[in-house]
């Protein structure tokens, strides 16, 4: 008899679950860096949505942003299909700042929004482009009424729109255009403004402009550098990556200088023009056979700035409601990936606002706040990571824990103990999960089979007992894998303890 230390290692759902040398699934988790060396991950707790504002749209929310005015004070604006909204900070409802008249987003399109000086600059390629002040900020009226666009981003003192629209020459989705310099509102075409355009041919449509020290235009097909050169040609054009660009718009997401994003094959690091793939031989495989990619348009992207993670939220093929139902999460750091079950229909990076003590008289009891009174929600400007229903309600993410749920790979366990006999079987007598958290509670599942060919059979779940921390399974295969659940508050999750022995030859 021998008791084997099994560290969780990275979430490896693409490799066979005989011999993976990682998990086979690591849900309601996020992934950070393990103590036992040799690829170990430590898995922690994911808090579920908690209200912070029951406050509504006209529709379902299709952009947001984030900024500030010369004060310091923190701003946050969303979009929904005709109106443009502020989070009035005095009672944390949506204020419509819409222009007159209002917006007419098609149902597969997106706002998306840029910070220029005190400026927020929104596009959704169906109106024109708009903007407000940020010390002012009232209303949004049109930026300029020559172009419109799909994408936008700023650099070296240019707003850049991609995938344009205009009157003369209709919609180009391979066309980048760009203001004057340091005239965001000025798009006449002119040598003295440096106000221009260029046409990018053979990468298909540009799905996104992102810039670090450069600016990078990601097509369909390609990856193209701007380099801003000056005089008559205003930019370079320089071709970075041929043949590879990113399929789902929606995907894209800059953190830290490096941006992230969906191709055809699985996910990508885009970093100083180099493309990297960071899915291969992990989750590409698992996400394509996963989600449903007809309803792309409501994949949302957001990062955890407190714990190096992006967070992409999209609907499954299993999603009863058309809803994005699935989290996918990538610690940019490590390297490593987990998954979570979504419980807010959008997510998005903002700011919080600042509380005061009779602000929160509308939450009506202690229980009903939606996060601890050390977290940064009730400090202005902290950088945070938020939620929305598909109603435009606001959700913080400081609820209950959810219920981690993991599958280690498949083990020949009769290699793992000694065994003299040469036995190729093996008998599970207890499995003890090593977590913290003292108000956890973990549960453990034997999954059994004979031969690689075969169904793997699963035992009823069991709980592991109070004082010793083992569940009792007593069960005898040649092949075996364990499911763990920890439901309750726990804070750490590193490895799985297993009390095996050989099963004697006859």
């Amino acid at each position: 008899m021998a008791v084997i230390d099994v560290p969780f290692t990275s979430f490896t759902p693409d490799l066979p679950a005989h011999g993976n040398p990682g998990l086979v699934k690591a849900h309601n988790c996020s992934p950070g860096l393990g103590s036992s060396g040799q690829g170990s991950v430590t898995l922690f707790p994911l808090k579920s949505a908690s209200l912070y504002s029951n406050t509504s749209m006209v529709s379902r929310p299709l952009g947001s942003a984030i900024g500030q005015d010369r004060d310091g004070n923190a701003k946050v604006y969303s979009a929904c299909a005709t109106t443009l909204y502020k989070l009035l900070p005095s009672t944390r409802q949506w204020t419509d700042v819409s222009r007159v008249g209002g917006y007419s987003t098609t149902n597969t399109e997106s706002w998306r929004f840029v910070e220029f000086g005190s400026l927020q600059i929104g596009t959704n390629y169906n109106n024109e482009p708009q903007f407000v002040d940020m010390n002012v900020d009232l209303q949004f009226a049109n930026l300029t009424t020559l172009v419109k666009g799909r994408y936008i981003n700023t650099h070296k003192g240019f707003v850049i729109l991609g995938n344009t629209w205009d009157a003369i020459d209709g919609g180009i989705p391979y066309r980048v255009r760009w203001s004057g310099i340091e005239a965001p509102s000025d798009w006449t075409f002119s040598a003295a403004t440096m106000a221009d355009f260029q046409d990018i041919h053979g990468f298909g449509a540009i799905q996104g402009i992102v810039t670090d020290d450069s600016c990078y235009v990601i097509l369909q097909r390609g990856i193209v550098q701007m380099s801003f050169v000056g005089g008559s040609f205003v930019f370079q054009f320089t071709d970075r990556v041929v043949g590879k660009g990113c399929s789902i718009a929606q995907s894209i997401i800059t953190v830290e200088g490096k941006h992230f994003f969906l191709s055809d094959d699985g996910f990508y690091k885009l970093e100083q023009g180099n493309l990297t793939p960071i899915g291969i031989g992990k989750i590409n495989e698992w996400f394509l056979d996963t989600a449903d990619l007809t309803q792309a348009h409501l994949m949302t992207v957001a990062a955890d700035p407190r714990r190096t993670l992006i967070y992409w939220q999209f609907v499954s093929k299993d999603a009863v409601t058309g809803t994005p139902d699935k989290q996918l999460i990538f610690n940019y750091v490590t390297g490593e990936w987990t998954t979570a079950d979504a419980t807010t229909a959008f997510i998005f990076n903002s700011v919080s606002l600042p509380w005061t003590l009779d602000q929160l008289d509308a939450f009506g009891t202690l229980d009903s706040v939606p996060s601890s009174f050390d977290s940064p929600i009730w400090s202005g400007g902290n950088s945070m990571l938020w939620g929305m229903s598909a109603t435009g309600a606001v959700y913080s993410f400081g609820g209950p824990t959810m219920e981690l749920s993991i599958e280690t790979p498949e083990f020949q366990l009769s290699r793992n103990v000694p065994n003299e006999s040469g036995a190729d079987t093996a008998i599970v007598n207890a499995v003890r999960p090593r977590f913290e958290g003292g108000e956890g509670i973990a549960r453990i599942q034997v999954g059994t089979r004979k031969l690689p060919n075969e169904d793997v059979a699963w035992s009823s779940m069991k709980e592991c007992n109070s004082e010793t921390g083992f569940a009792y399974v007593r069960k005898r295969s040649r092949y075996q894998r364990f499911r763990v659940n920890i439901s309750g508050e726990w804070s750490k999750a590193y490895s799985l303890e297993i009390d095996a022995q050989p099963a004697g030859k006859r």
